[in-house]
């Protein structure tokens, strides 16, 4: 696949010309093992040679004035590189660059790469003359084969004189009889219909002239210092029609696929696909698994985390219990005033369903020591009331997130999780040097509804026993009976989240969406009578939480969008998170610290609503 002896995230490694001239020395071991097949793959290539092959003194650089460096594809045969159908000087023999460079989300190859499409702008020539498919020598004869890397596929959405920038079709047009995507193409959920949806719009494009489609995905996981990213494969052989007729079946998992070239007159196959937070979790588990490449190789992957009696620790535990098995979790219960006996005893359940290490470590005489100090610095700078008060409750997220976790981390070779959930991170819900910290935040982008069907998920097929206890899980409307515990950080007495769970989840996913939806547009919702609808909840939660009355709804709306954007700073020190969804806190969404304000159009809106009074839903 794309960038496959490297890996695709990097970051600014591709900057270090060092490190990418030692990448590209491994072509030299594959031409000697290309002797009696033909290879392709992707690999980074600098372009040192450009004046030497151009004859020519010009400048030929990157947009960043250094070397010129292409994420491309490499083909070759019988110890040589191979020759496309037409041959120039333009590209390196047996070298194909990516054409369409990625920009958006977690993708920077604008900031490394260069493009084919600007190299034939450098050259003064079209792209469709620079484009050319390779010849590949088989026992039948020669085949011309396309071969185009990863965004090359998604072209829909890369426009010239208002169509596509189509390559798979100018490949074809050019006379390429099959045509191979390498990809590294991370995970979300609906991903594969996704690709098959794109290979249809492909088939649409080039008519009966469509050619078979092989595409190759990489598997694992990689890192951009913020989020941990999943690649879940997919690689799928597609016929004339644009269907698939072979496809890898194990997700995350290297699989060696051999076929004849029959294959492409085979009948379509339908996908199976798991439910969504089935797919969540197992990108949950191969991100807590890829902290292994930070570990030598004679010592195990160890995790230590806080377990509070609470659902979002109970399902951190059980992921780090499923990802690396539960001998390698220590659980620490770190106990003050403020905890009540159930969610002490539910921690210790807990930890006993699942068969790890547990440690109970009371914090009161160390939160008494802490606030006999600052009782002393009271006296001189004189806090208000309210901060004082704030300042005693994070204190105890401090005592237990830096002076106990991370110590045991530190001095027992553990990593230390992070148990925070979207929303909290969304809302700055925690503390900083308490709970915003550790290697990894495992649950970081699932809302709290998906951390209800995690458990679920866990209980029920994972573990298939109640590993995590009923009186964690709310009704359908989130309400918690009286023997059931609410969710609570337990910092003080009575101390209840402020979130109006399901509701906010939802408000929430369509802000942070890839296709990000506006307050403005939300007040349209609510004024159209649609917005439980395209918050995909049920009426009966609109009235659980008064939603359906307007000055509620805006009193709320308003606290919502404000506090996410005042907890930014937090956010910005958060740990990796494991991304589950199109849109998640880190790199995926990059932040800058601005203040809260409304917009005229929002004001307008506002006032239609509080004229309204109540909800009228269609």
């Amino acid at each position: 696949p794309e960038l496959c002896i490297s890996g695709y995230i990097l970051t600014d490694m591709w900057v270090n010309e060092s490190f990418c001239l030692n990448l590209m020395r491994y072509n030299n071991i594959l031409l000697q093992a290309s002797v009696g097949i033909a290879i392709a793959y992707g690999n980074i290539y600098l372009d040192k040679d450009i004046n030497k092959r151009w004859k020519d003194n010009r400048h030929h650089p990157n947009k960043d004035g250094r070397t010129r460096k292409y994420n491309a594809v490499y083909v070759m045969q019988d110890g040589r590189f191979a020759k496309r159908i037409n041959e120039s000087s333009v590209l390196p023999e047996g070298i194909q660059p990516k054409t369409l460079l990625p920009n958006y989300r977690i993708f920077d190859d604008e900031r490394y790469f260069f493009s084919l499409e600007d190299v034939a702008k450098d050259a003064g020539m079209t792209l469709e003359e620079v484009l050319q498919p390779f010849m590949v020598k088989t026992k039948r004869g020669e085949v011309a084969v396309g071969f185009e890397v990863c965004e090359d596929l998604w072209c829909e959405d890369y426009r010239r004189d208002g169509r596509p920038i189509n390559i798979t079709k100018v490949l074809i047009e050019k006379g390429a009889g099959i045509i191979v995507n390498v990809s590294a193409s991370p995970w979300n959920h609906g991903k594969n219909a996704s690709r098959d949806n794109r290979i249809r719009f492909l088939k649409k494009e080039s008519a009966d002239s469509f050619v078979p489609f092989i595409y190759v995905n990489k598997t694992g996981v990689q890192n951009n210092g913020k989020n941990f990213i999943t690649f879940d494969g997919g690689t799928t052989v597609y016929n004339r029609e644009g269907e698939p007729v072979l496809m890898a079946y194990k997700s995350y998992q290297e699989e060696l696929i051999i076929f004849e070239d029959s294959v492409f007159n085979g009948k379509p196959l339908k996908r199976d696909e798991a439910a969504p937070i089935r797919q969540k979790f197992d990108a949950i588990v191969q991100g807590i698994k890829h902290l292994r490449l930070f570990k030598s190789d004679e010592l195990p992957l160890r995790f230590v985390l806080g377990l509070s009696g609470g659902i979002d620790s109970a399902v951190v535990a059980s992921l780090l219990a499923m990802a690396c098995g539960k001998e390698n979790v220590l659980a620490v219960n770190m106990p003050s005033q403020y905890n009540i006996e159930k969610t002490k005893q539910t921690a210790t359940t807990i930890a006993g369903n699942l068969g790890v290490d547990y440690l109970v470590i009371p914090i009161d005489e160390m939160n008494a020591v802490s606030k006999n100090l600052f009782s002393r610095l009271d006296e001189k700078y004189g806090p208000s009331i309210f901060q004082q008060q704030l300042s005693d409750e994070n204190i105890q997220a401090k005592i237990r997130g830096t002076s106990i976790l991370s110590n045991i981390a530190g001095r027992y070779n553990h990593f230390m999780t992070n148990n925070g959930n979207k929303l909290e991170i969304a809302l700055g819900y925690t503390t900083l040097y308490g709970d915003v910290n550790g290697a990894i935040a495992p649950i970081g982008d699932l809302t709290k509804t998906e951390i209800y069907q995690m458990a679920r998920l866990l209980n029920e097929e994972i573990f298939r026993e109640k590993v995590i206890p009923d009186h964690l899980f709310p009704d359908e409307l989130f309400r918690f009976s009286e023997e059931k515990i609410i969710p609570s950080p337990e910092l003080k007495h009575d101390q209840i989240n402020p979130m109006r769970f399901g509701y906010h989840c939802a408000l929430l996913t369509v802000l942070t969406d890839y296709i990000r939806k506006t307050p403005e547009e939300i007040l349209q919702w609510y004024l159209d009578g649609i917005l439980h609808k395209n918050l995909d909840i049920t009426i009966d939660l609109i009235h659980r939480w008064q939603i359906n009355n307007a000055a509620t709804f805006i009193e709320d709306l308003e606290w919502f969008v404000s506090t996410i954007q005042k907890n930014i700073f937090k956010r910005i020190q958060m740990p990796p998170i494991v991304i589950t969804s199109k849109s998640a806190y880190g790199y995926d969404i990059r932040e800058s610290m601005l203040p809260y304000e409304t917009n005229i159009l929002y004001k307008e809106l506002k006032e239609k609503v509080l004229k309204m009074k109540t909800y009228k839903p269609i």
